[in-house]
């Protein structure tokens, strides 16, 4: 009987472990609230913001890791095209904003699926380092095309004057930019929700990761539905490309930051788990913006200086991922099957 899943319950020191470190944690962000509340609000909405960014690619690289078994490296580097896609769109081209939110993560979702056909297809069944290094290949290939067409200096564009304005959010000031792309990250994660659960493609799709041969016995075509899976995969890169560049710019080393980023996510959340994504994604996009206030304000706490450590929001994603693989190794949700 596999008991994995009641791991941290029926272990008596990880019980205790984990309800210490919640405790511990709870403790650390009320001394930020009650120190420093405006700052805390303001990186809270931040930490938001950039945990919806993170689930936006997560989510696609969960799909395509727990249903095609694939460890796609090149999916920073579909984020990365978003958003010199839309760089170019919007500031090369001149067209809006909006339509580069349209047309750009559609192009990106076809980059993915010529990936899909032309490459991984014929890795199915292998080990997965060779998928890896193959995915790998494709990235620094994609990586020197936008050297070669963008250069490799920072980039940004301007947004619509609607979203570069802000509203009041209890004791600050957000821009409505980042309530846009939160929004768009809700809408996102709770439309592929209802897809995989909701409909006759996504029943189809679990069915074929539990028993392919059985799938496409009853006549399902499931190198099809994978092909459409790759798709919506990188077409959500592609989103969050696009939104990340418009909010902060982009850079030729956003494509390796933020697959790392995602695979540390997929992990924390469980392999094939789309809820577990979301959940590890803003609890590490928490983590990364609420690590500097917090120890700032243990620093004033204690009068130990050493505390307030620079950089710390940048460890954090790997400080959560430690903590949670040594309580529970299939990470949180992480069980057999798709979003289980």
């Amino acid at each position: 009987m596999d008991l994995s899943a009641l791991e941290v319950t029926r272990n008596p020191r990880k019980l205790v472990a984990a309800g210490a470190l919640v405790a511990v944690t709870i403790l650390l962000l009320l001394i930020g609230l009650v120190l420093h509340p405006r700052l805390f609000v303001n990186n809270f909405i931040g930490g938001l913001v950039y945990g919806m960014i993170l689930a936006m690619i997560s989510v696609g690289l969960a799909l395509i890791l727990g249903l095609l078994g694939v460890v796609n490296f090149a999916h920073g580097a579909l984020f990365m095209l978003g958003a010199y896609g839309a760089y170019e769109i919007v500031a090369s081209q001149g067209l809006s904003f909006w339509a580069a939110l349209l047309i750009v993560p559609l192009l990106i979702g076809i980059v993915g699926v010529g990936i899909e056909i032309g490459v991984l297809r014929h890795l199915y069944g292998e080990t997965p380092i060779i998928g890896l290094l193959a995915t790998f290949g494709v990235a620094l290939m994609l990586e020197e095309v936008a050297r070669a067409q963008w250069g490799g200096t920072p980039l940004s564009f301007e947004v619509p004057a609607v979203l570069r304005g802000s509203v009041t959010v209890g004791l600050v000031q957000v821009t409505t930019m980042r309530l846009f792309t939160m929004a768009v990250g809700i809408v996102v994660v709770v439309g592929l929700y209802l897809l995989i659960h909701r409909t006759d493609f996504g029943l189809t799709i679990r069915a074929g990761v539990q028993n392919q041969e059985m799938a496409e016995f009853i006549g399902v075509d499931i190198p099809r539905r994978f092909t459409i899976v790759f798709f919506i995969g990188a077409t959500l890169a592609g989103l969050a490309g696009v939104l990340r560049g418009g909010e902060v710019g982009m850079d030729l080393g956003m494509a390796f930051e933020f697959v790392l980023l995602a695979f540390v996510i997929v992990a924390v959340g469980g392999v094939g788990s789309i809820f577990g994504s979301v959940i590890s994604a803003i609890l590490v996009g928490l983590s990364v913006f609420l690590a500097p206030v917090t120890f700032r304000s243990l620093a004033e706490v204690t009068g130990i200086p050493g505390l307030n450590i620079p950089g710390i929001g940048g460890f954090m994603p790997f400080a959560v991922l430690l903590a949670v693989l040594l309580l529970r190794p299939r990470g949180l949700f992480g069980e057999e099957g798709l979003m289980e």
